[in-house]
């Protein structure tokens, strides 16, 4: 079972008293399917969606480019994922672009349940048949489940929780050993696991328990990361204003790939010198090449193509200029090279943009707006009696 270790302050989120030969050591791959029900408190589920979107980060800032091992989605009873995101969450945020990654855990997360008695709860389950045949095939198919607050009425119905030892939510409790006397909810432990259930007795536990789960089955080096910025940290807290007065914590300095992004945007019409652009970003050629294609996944020359592109499209949009006189405005004394160039990003000749996305009038129709409204309002009679 879990156990709850504070230290000043802090919680231990170490990984569970299991036998090590069953936990993962390295990442495994995590597929969360977050459960919304009619009668849920929607807050479990925000909160679990909290540490997934930080872990989730804390990810890519770890390992950029790495592929996601930790997905998520919001299902409904029937197991599918809702239609539309939920009000006030993006698509993206309720739900990851890519699916499971192959041979994922697959975890369902339980909310509580809006219940006013303990009859009330028993009623609201045991008439949710979809969620529970859905919950059913999940665990016969060899996933997860994790249970908050009085979610648990899910897995103890299935007797998912039979021969268990657990705590229960308090007003609740005394209900629950009655109608499920298989498990003993007996202990005083807030948060606890049996055999591929796990279980919390407290929405406000809701932070700690996903970071539990999320050691327990995906990353606990991350998992611990992850502690570290959602939960207090009081020494943490008290050692950083000394820290930053004494400029251990200052302002982050510029990478190189930063200041040879900036050099790029303020010399797109020079010619390209791999050279002088190493030497704004302060490091050689060589290590300058190989950040820059890690950040952005371009060469400089490819990043200052794009930019040249981008300044042409404007100057094609907004000016009469040929292209000859765009192409210089844009580093090229050779105008048919840059046309072939925009040619290829752009999947279209500068003519053919700028007759689509021209801004501008052509030369003919110049001040003839102002012209035509003058005589509209009398003016231009005024002034042919002088």
């Amino acid at each position: 079972m879990y156990r709850l270790r504070y230290m000043a302050g802090r919680l231990n989120i170490a990984i569970p008293d299991a036998n090590p030969a069953t936990m993962p050591t390295q990442a495994a791959p995590l597929h969360v399917k977050l459960l919304w029900l009619p009668d849920a408190m929607p807050g479990t589920l925000f909160s679990a969606l909290d540490v997934l979107r930080t872990a989730a980060g804390v990810a890519q800032l770890q390992r950029p480019g790495a592929p996601p091992g930790l997905t998520w989605e919001i299902i409904g009873g029937n197991g599918r994922a809702l239609p539309a995101p939920l009000p006030g969450l993006s698509a993206s945020a309720t739900t990851t672009k890519r699916g499971a990654p192959r041979d994922a855990e697959v975890l369902v997360l339980v909310p509580g349940l809006m219940a006013a008695s303990a009859p009330h709860l028993g009623e609201l389950a045991a008439a949710d048949a979809v969620t529970q045949r859905m919950l059913t095939r999940h665990m016969e198919g060899g996933g997860w489940i994790a249970s908050i607050y009085s979610g648990m009425v899910y897995p103890l119905m299935l007797g998912l929780l039979d021969g268990a030892r657990c705590g229960a939510p308090w007003m609740f409790q005394s209900w629950l050993a009655q109608r499920f006397p298989g498990c003993d909810l007996s202990s005083d432990e807030p948060i606890g696991l049996h055999e591929r259930v796990f279980h919390c007795v407290a929405p406000a536990l809701q932070t700690e328990f996903m970071l539990r789960v999320l050691g327990h089955l995906h990353d606990p080096d991350l998992a611990q990361t992850v502690a570290r910025l959602l939960l207090y940290q009081q020494e943490r807290q008290q050692w950083v204003p000394e820290l930053v007065s004494q400029r251990w914590l200052g302002k982050t300095a510029d990478s190189p790939v930063y200041r040879a992004i900036g050099w790029l945007q303020a010399h797109v019409g020079e010619p390209y010198r791999l050279q002088a652009v190493a030497h704004a970003a302060a490091v050689s050629e060589r290590t300058l090449l190989r950040h820059f294609r890690q950040v952005t996944g371009r060469t400089p020359l490819e990043y200052l193509h794009m930019l040249r592109v981008e300044r042409a499209r404007m100057l094609l949009e907004v000016t009469l200029h040929g292209t000859q006189a765009i192409a210089e405005a844009c580093g090229y004394s050779d105008a048919a090279a840059f046309r072939r160039l925009f040619q290829r990003a752009m999947q279209m000749s500068m003519s053919e943009y700028r007759a689509r996305f021209a801004l501008r009038t052509r030369r003919r129709y110049w001040r003839m707006e102002d012209q035509a409204a003058r005589v509209s309002t009398g003016t231009e009679r005024a002034d042919a009696s002088y």
